[in-house]
């Protein structure tokens, strides 16, 4: 009970992401079934006055063992997924899986992405958006396209080329826009060298 109490502690959060649950299906389905199992062997526990009534439910062992195998394989499936997001834009890599989870879980808002910027890109700590307040930013569109990189330091670069995260070619693809940005900071930085 403990080691599926622990798992599933850990991923109930990543799959409550509706995201996250439409990019993996399979582990989202394995994951509900789960969760199911889970919720009611915990509701009839806090019913229970005696342990002796918690172990007495039907199927209990059967339940978790089933429970932990399809844990394990949910765990396998988000590994892989985080995996081949990380293969599609590299600097992920600087990221922990809890930090790269926090930015797939809500490809739709490209303002998540901004705090780990700066474990993606070295002297980049912000980005400013052509919105220029919460207000306009929540209409979307072109009020989220990035227009200038800002260093710890507080100077601000207008990028040359730029990036559209909301467009829809990148429409729940934070990697694609993120590479989008990587070659606008390079094509910028190469500007600027040759002026």
């Amino acid at each position: 009970l403990l080691k599926v109490q622990k798992t599933w502690l850990y991923l109930e959060p990543i799959f409550a992401s509706p995201d996250i649950l439409r990019q993996m299906p399979t582990e989202g389905r394995r994951f509900q079934k789960v969760d199911v199992m889970y919720r009611t062997v915990m509701e009839t526990a806090s019913q229970a006055s005696q342990v002796l009534q918690v172990m007495s439910i039907e199927n209990l062992k059967e339940n978790l063992v089933e429970a932990n195998k399809l844990l394990d394989m949910v765990q396998k499936g988000l590994n892989d997924y985080l995996e081949t997001k990380r293969s599609l834009f590299p600097r992920f890599y600087f990221l922990s899986n809890d930090e790269l989870l926090d930015i797939l879980s809500e490809t739709k808002d490209p303002r998540r992405v901004v705090p780990h910027l700066s474990k993606c890109f070295e002297a980049i700590s912000e980005v400013s958006f052509r919105g220029r307040n919460a207000e306009e930013q929540k209409e979307g569109g072109k009020m989220l396209d990035i227009l200038t990189m800002i260093s710890g330091e507080g100077e601000v670069v207008e990028l040359s080329i730029v990036v559209e995260p909301d467009a829809d070619r990148n429409k729940g693809s934070v990697e694609r826009w993120l590479v989008e940005m990587e070659q606008s900071m390079r094509d910028t930085l190469k500007d600027a060298g040759a002026k």
